[in-house]
């Protein structure tokens, strides 16, 4: 009687297992194809058997916050049970975890576009219909029992419009500017592009004069081109970077021009994992196209951050200059974000050649004979943002077309013309 309860139990064991192990290679798989062909190592998560089914959603809601972007909300009956989760998880993807868990405890979840709301398995993908009923629909982990919805959204994508987001990043040293007598301003024009009012300075006068711009006083108001030619030429700024991106009405586009850094933390179930840090120049928008009667514009959100990390012996400090804003722009207006400043120091040893180099012990000589020189230099980190809507498949499909029929009828002319003059010789 034994043998067959203890055969019985590793049969049970074995056909868990290996469940298990289909369900999370399908899950690389529909990795995969989404093309995440890898992972990273603070995208990983352990997890003993005897941590309670409470702590181990919470600190996976926290990991789908920062990975995904969505939270976890608990609708099920554990939520406030004091259960474990009964099974172990070792080095395993965040979302493979997840739904090993819900899976032993006879639970699953409805991906929602802004949470996962952990239901029970009798109340995975019921949505309410108009006629007031429930209908079920597909879930992203395919859970057993419900078929997947038949829609085909080809044609709303076709005919969602694309923006094109054009910006500068440029680092104006305003330390240099004032030495030189430099102000500036940013101003609007007439028409939707940006323009820059130069006052005072000398140093500005000669590049300016090779440019065409017309002086008023003490004043030089040139475009945004010519402007950035002026801060370049003088030194008193530089461009950093020009990232551009496409982007489709209502999806998330993002940019950086930096490197990732790792730092060593610790999680509930005490495993050390590495939390990885984006720095650089960074720039993610979500473009979405609103049209109002005639008018059409864009309304862009946007983030912009400049950051730079600072190893030290106890702790990375992390250097950030970060905007954030909600901007309604026409089709191919500029805007731009200002007052982002960040300071740095520079210390040089001055004095008298070779003495003031002495080391400290030599009776103080190189602090009579020299001095340290720390200056401060602020600088301003400017952004020019662009929108422009870029016309949607059927219309470009319809321009392709024109140029061909431009094309044939250019063709077809030089054919009868050339029949022309053989008839004639």
């Amino acid at each position: 009687m034994r043998q067959t309860t203890r055969g019985c139990i590793l049969a049970c064991a074995l056909l868990f297992g290996s469940a298990a192990y289909g369900q999370n290679t399908e899950q690389q798989l529909k990795r995969v194809e989404q093309g995440k062909t890898a992972v990273r190592p603070d995208e990983l998560v352990s997890m003993k058997a005897d941590v309670s089914y409470a702590d181990a959603m919470k600190s996976l809601s926290e990991m789908s916050k920062r990975l995904a972007g969505k939270i976890i909300v608990d609708s099920s009956p554990m939520k406030n049970s004091d259960k474990t989760i009964g099974i172990n998880v070792e080095s395993m993807y965040w979302l493979d975890a997840f739904e090993l868990i819900l899976r032993s405890n006879q639970l699953w979840y409805n991906d929602n576009p802004e949470y996962f709301e952990v239901v029970s398995l009798q109340d995975v993908g019921k949505v309410q219909t108009p006629a007031g009923g429930q209908q079920a629909v597909a879930t992203p982990g395919g859970a057993p029992g419900f078929q997947p919805a038949r829609f085909d959204s080809s044609e709303i994508w076709a005919k969602l419009p694309q923006v094109t987001i054009s910006t500068i990043f440029l680092d104006i040293n305003t330390t240099k500017a004032s030495e030189a007598g430099v102000s500036f301003s940013v101003f609007r024009g007439r028409d939707l592009n940006l323009g820059v009012e130069f006052t005072g300075g000398g140093n500005v006068s000669t590049p300016i004069g090779s440019i065409t711009a017309a002086p008023t006083g003490n004043k030089v108001a040139v475009d945004l081109t010519t402007a950035i030619n002026v801060f370049e030429s003088d030194n008193l700024g530089e461009v950093l970077a020009r990232p551009q991106i496409t982007v489709r009405s209502g999806s998330t586009g993002r940019v950086q021009d930096g490197q990732d850094f790792s730092i060593k933390q610790r999680d509930f179930a005490g495993n050390v994992t590495d939390a990885f840090i984006s720095a650089g120049i960074i720039l993610q928008v979500t473009p979405r196209v609103v049209t109002v009667g005639d008018m059409r514009f864009i309304d862009l959100a946007m983030n912009v951050e400049r950051s730079n990390a600072i190893p030290g012996a106890v702790s990375t400090i992390v250097n950030k200059t970060e905007a954030s804003s909600r901007l309604n722009l026409l089709d191919g207006e500029e805007a731009y974000i200002g007052g982002l400043y960040q300071n740095s120091e520079t210390t040089i040893r001055e004095g008298v050649p070779f003495l003031k180099d002495l080391p400290a012990w030599f009776f103080g000589l190189r602090y009579l004979f020299g001095y340290d020189n720390v200056s401060v230099t602020r600088e301003e980190l400017i952004v020019i943002i662009k929108a422009e809507i870029v016309p949607i498949l059927e219309e470009r499909m319809k321009l392709k077309t024109t140029e061909r029929d431009v094309q044939q009828d250019k063709l077809k002319e030089l054919r009868q013309d050339l029949e022309k003059r053989l008839k004639k010789n």
